[in-house]
């Protein structure tokens, strides 16, 4: 079905009632969120106490419960947001305010708000006619459109576009999901501003950290996200398994640096490589934990000294003055963020500076994770007492013994006997990553 287009006018009082009656939509799933603020709020109310004419409005027009007609907002959402903020209705008056600079009869100006409007000025704004193209077709094609005209102005970023697009994609749903989740967490430490969760980043890390822990290697940003997106993405099983390592790596760079907000690796492309690695050293068997507080202070320190020397190096070039050869590390990581953050190349180089970094400070897990039946036997039958490490109880049988790591594994500990004791199975299940007391 071809699109079609009716050009027609309505009244602000005809939009606002349609908006009442819960017929004008204005965040259809492909929209993007509020991105205006008070300045272009302000001169959209001034123009239209004007009578200065603005911009066309977009509604794709479709059939709602009952037959009754539903208008999506394809354009004109931020101007919509505006009126109703103005007249005290919408989705923003929770969290906004909007006053405008209006001129009294004596000359004399200053800030007014819907309330302080006489009653000619109230009709004037209310009976104003603004310009409505009610759009009708599939909806491939009102994505397409809504892309199209949102490339000028305030212009969609690449992770708006892809979510107007690829909105119904699994990995997309749960980027969003996951970034919301995350979202304090990441304006707090000044990883993603309030700005940029209003454009989307927060769900384009995401993406991207998702993307990347199931792909186990660094993407190119730009040539491959929307590329795999489109292809479907994971699946719903790697998707779950994504979401589990990206939040363990996500707790890892956390643990190292609880001070992120103050360093060099709050910034995006630095926050994308430490979490990346963090995942890799898991998958390759390092002893990668949060509870292994001596690694996690020496792995802050290395970190910090080194985010350190990168932004005295980056002040050295910026005056002209050329980097020592002792600063080389610290150039060469620079250099990869000067030219360009998102290409897979520059990732991998700048992990590769990061892995020399932390080189030695994550040992290789014991490649032997259970303890097998004759180191069992000898702990069994060399244990006098039987008892449990960890609560201390009699161990009555067989079937009720399990060894301990003494020094937990997931920390490095090794499957040895010199590493070991005896304990409940229902003990040593609920033990976790704590070192057993003796």
């Amino acid at each position: 079905m071809p699109l079609t287009t009716q050009h027609e006018t309505s009244t602000v009082q005809e939009l606002v009632d349609l908006y009442g009656k819960g017929r004008l939509n204005l965040s259809p799933a492909f929209q993007r969120q509020s991105v205006w603020g008070a300045g272009a709020r302000q001169l959209l109310i001034q123009s239209i106490l004007d009578a200065i004419p603005i911009p066309s409005i977009f509604l794709y027009k479709r059939v709602g419960h009952g037959g009754t007609p539903i208008f999506d907002v394809i354009d004109g959402k931020q101007r919509l947001e505006t009126i109703l903020l103005f007249l005290g209705r919408g989705p923003l008056v929770k969290s906004e305010e909007l006053w405008v600079r209006r001129q009294d009869e004596d000359g004399s100006s200053g800030w007014v708000e819907w309330r302080d409007l006489g009653r000619a000025a109230r009709h004037g704004f209310l009976t104003t006619r603004v310009s409505t193209i009610e759009v009708q077709g599939e909806l491939s094609e009102i994505i397409d459109l809504f892309v199209r005209i949102n490339s000028t102005g305030t212009s969609l970023t690449a992770q708006e576009r892809r979510h107007a697009r690829y909105f119904t994609k699994p990995v997309l749903r749960v980027a969003q999901r996951e970034a919301e989740r995350y979202r304090p967490t990441l304006v707090r430490n000044r990883i993603v501003t309030s700005a940029q969760v209003q454009r989307m980043k927060h769900v384009e890390l995401m993406t991207e950290l998702l993307l990347g822990v199931n792909a186990g290697v660094h993407l190119n940003k730009k040539a491959k996200i929307d590329e795999i997106i489109k292809g479907g993405g994971p699946d719903a099983a790697d998707l779950r398994r994504a979401v589990t390592e990206v939040h363990r790596a996500v707790g890892m760079v956390f643990a190292i640096l609880p001070d992120i907000k103050d360093t060099r690796f709050r910034r995006l492309s630095d926050f994308y490589s430490l979490v990346l690695l963090m995942n890799s050293y898991r998958e390759e068997g390092k002893a990668v934990s949060v509870h292994a507080r001596a690694r996690i202070a020496a792995a802050g320190s290395l970190l910090r000294e080194f985010g350190q020397g990168v932004d005295e190096v980056s002040d050295r070039l910026r005056r002209g003055v050329a980097a020592g050869r002792l600063q080389e590390p610290f150039r060469e990581y620079h250099q990869t963020v000067l030219e360009g953050v998102d290409s897979a190349q520059q990732r991998r180089k700048r992990e590769k500076v990061l892995r020399s970094v932390l080189d030695g400070v994550f040992d290789d897990l014991d490649p032997n994770r259970g303890f097998n039946s004759v180191q069992r036997r000898i702990l069994w039958n060399n244990s006098s007492r039987k008892r449990c490490s960890i609560c201390n109880q009699s161990i009555e049988r067989w079937e009720d013994m399990s060894i301990d790591h003494v020094y937990p594994y997931i920390r490095g500990g090794r499957t040895s006997i010199r590493n070991a004791a005896l304990a409940h199975r229902r003990c040593n299940a609920g033990k976790g990553a704590k070192t057993t007391r003796g």
